[in-house]
Formats: structure tokens, C-alpha cells, sequence
């Protein structure tokens, strides 16, 4: 789910573009392996829609900011101002809920299209959320902290299933362990501190295409850990998930949002 990016995680208008295979993060995003779960259980889950279309996740930081991948809203400003929009408190991507317009973006500004380094955007919204059952804002890591290799998260999202019997149509969550950072780097050896890998040995778990800037949570207290961010394929033995890591850049978020 967040391989170096091959594709943008589900962003059509620019899903073409061919990266090398060891970088191919970005192309798979999708939840495969998980289970539909209604928006209750994640509020903090949005879906970012392209002229109504679903293209990418993303979490609820408070009523007026929400926070995504940059490789996600890396396209001309006023293009993702005037055809981007915010749904939250759904369980489809694309119906019901409400939806937010967008004022501003925020992508940090060391965001490497090559590596997908630094991959975050905060999207600050001209309409703010109003918290109910279905809208809630998800608690951060905090700076620096680090997730001890084995830790349960939990990731949600409407991307790709690969599988003819299981719908995107419905969010859905799946939960997957921290992988030893050595480990990953085997796989991914353009690995950085911002990044962490999450996943099995033998596959079958993952994100995939249009999961990408969406969350992934800690299970034992629903705190925010990391972005849906690339990988190489979906839930292929051999290559967890990638996630940008809140904790990298935790003095950025705060910068901007306060949080």
C-alpha cells in the first residue's frame, strides 16, 4: 500500500505514470483481508472525493483541519480547491454524510515525489465539521514516540478489496502488526524515519489503491500511528504496507492546526 510510488493511490488523473518496481509504494492501497465496519467504530475516517469520486482517505484532526497523504493532493492548487471536497460521517465514499469544501492545503514542503518521504497534507476546510456519532476528531502520536515492533494497528479505508466477493462500496478495517524497521528496510531500502512498515510475512493483509492518506490507528486505544502511504502491490508476502509516521512530524501538525 504505499510502495514508492507507482501510482497515485488511487488519484486517476495521474495513476499512469510507471515508477521503478522498488519504489512502486503508492500503487496498491486498498483494505484486503478486512471486514466492513460502520463509520461509528472509526469517525475519524473521511474520504476525499474528486469531483464526486472517491480517491483517498484521511483522518478528522479537528472541525477545521483533516489530515492526507501529499501524494494525494500533489496536483495544481486551485485544480484540488475547485474538484476536491471532504465527506465525512458516511460508510460509502461517495453518498450521504456531509461534505466540506476546501480552503486551503498544507503539503509539507519536504514531501519527495520520488520516495514519497514526508508524504502529509492537511486539508483546512471552509466548512467545518460538526461532530456528532459519526464525525469525531482522532487522537495523535505523540513527537517522537515510537511503536514497539509487533503492535496491533488498525487501518480503514474504501480502497481496492481484490476480491470479486468483497465490495469497496462500504468502508472497511483490517488490522495488521508492526514490522522490525530492519525488516522493512530489506524490502523498502529507501526507507526513511518518517516511514513505518505494518503487515504479515505471508501477506494477505493490507491497504491498497484508494486507501491511501487515509489512518491507521493503534488498536489498544484508537490513537492515530500513521498515513496510508504506498507499498509495493497489496498484502504480497515479503512486503508490509508503508505508513507516513505522525510521530516525524508531530511540531509540523502542530504548527499548523495547534494540535
Amino acid at each position: 500500500m504505499m510502495m514508492y510510488f507507482m501510482v497515485i493511490l488511487g488519484l486517476s488523473l495521474v495513476s499512469a505514470e510507471v515508477l521503478p518496481e522498488e519504489l512502486d509504494l503508492a500503487s496498491q492501497n486498498r483494505i484486503v483481508g478486512g471486514d466492513p465496519v460502520n463509520i461509528e467504530e472509526i469517525p475519524y475516517q473521511v474520504s476525499l472525493n474528486y469531483r464526486g469520486r472517491h480517491r483517498c482517505g484521511g483522518s478528522i484532526l479537528n472541525e477545521k483541519f483533516v489530515l492526507t497523504a501529499a501524494h494525494c493532493t500533489d496536483l495544481e492548487h486551485n485544480t484540488m480547491l475547485a474538484n476536491f471536497r471532504v465527506r465525512t460521517g458516511s460508510n460509502h465514499s461517495e453518498s450521504n454524510g456531509q461534505v466540506h469544501r476546501i480552503g486551503k492545503i498544507h503539503k509539507h514542503k519536504l514531501f519527495n515525489r520520488n520516495t514519497y518521504d514526508y508524504d502529509f497534507s492537511i486539508l483546512e476546510l471552509v466548512d467545518l465539521i460538526k461532530f456528532d456519532n459519526t464525525r469525531r476528531s482522532v487522537r495523535l502520536l505523540s513527537a517522537r514516540e515510537e511503536i514497539p515492533t509487533g503492535t496491533m494497528l488498525r487501518t480503514s479505508g474504501w480502497g481496492a478489496t481484490q476480491s470479486i466477493v468483497e465490495t469497496s462500496f462500504h468502508v472497511r478495517a483490517v488490522s495488521v502488526p508492526v514490522v522490525n524497521k530492519s525488516e522493512c528496510i530489506r524490502s523498502y531500502p529507501i526507507l526513511t524515519d518518517r516511514m513505518l512498515c505494518a503487515g504479515y510475512r505471508n501477506g494477505g493483509k493490507d491497504a491498497c489503491q484508494g486507501d491511501s492518506g487515509g489512518p491507521i490507528v493503534r488498536v489498544s486505544d484508537g490513537v492515530l500511528v500513521g498515513v496510508v502511504s504506498g507499498g509495493k502491490g497489496c498484502a504480497r508476502p515479503g512486503y508490509p504496507g508503508v505508513y507516513a509516521k505522525i510521530s516525524s512530524v508531530r511540531e509540523w501538525i502542530y504548527s499548523i492546526t495547534r494540535l
